[in-house]
């Protein structure tokens, strides 16, 4: 069995299978900082490249773009100083999103984080295949949304 490093702790697939298995999630299982430090690594593997490091949208990618990316950092600030969390969250998963006006403009992060979990249990098979794919992608969004409440501005 080959254990996953996260940031500076190290959680075996047992682990992780367990924490799923009981109900919560591996990422509900780390603490405060660590939850922060996934997230932010998720958001900069995933999310930079659009919305930038620092998340004003300024990202390398984002003059490319038809629709400038927003400012991450504003989110409370346009929802009258409250953090909209499953909002938030629902927006990146993407999947369950009514469209009625076409497209969204940002990737469906729920279909890619699935498509990514399955292809590393075939990979390297890693994870025992009993593991719950969606509450990992569960996961890696909470880890996300997380990470943006912690960096909104005051």
């Amino acid at each position: 069995m080959i254990p996953i490093k996260i940031s500076k702790i190290t959680l075996s697939a047992a682990a992780i299978e367990g924490c799923i298995l009981l109900g919560f999630s591996s990422v509900n299982a780390l603490d405060k900082t660590d939850q922060l430090k996934l997230g932010e690594m998720e958001y900069l593997s995933n999310c930079g490249s659009c919305h930038g490091k620092n998340a004003k949208g300024n990202g390398p990618v984002a003059e490319f773009l038809t629709v400038r990316p927003i400012d991450l950092t504003m989110i409370s600030k346009k929802s009258d100083g409250k953090f909209p969390q499953e909002y938030v969250y629902k927006h990146i998963d993407g999947r369950n999103m009514i469209k009625p006006h076409g497209n969204s403009l940002m990737p469906v992060w729920g279909r890619r984080f699935t498509a990514m979990v399955r292809e590393a249990y075939d990979a390297t098979a890693y994870l025992p295949s009993e593991v719950d794919t969606q509450a990992l992608v569960t996961d890696r969004i909470i880890s996300l949304v997380n990470y943006l409440e912690s960096i909104q501005v005051k």
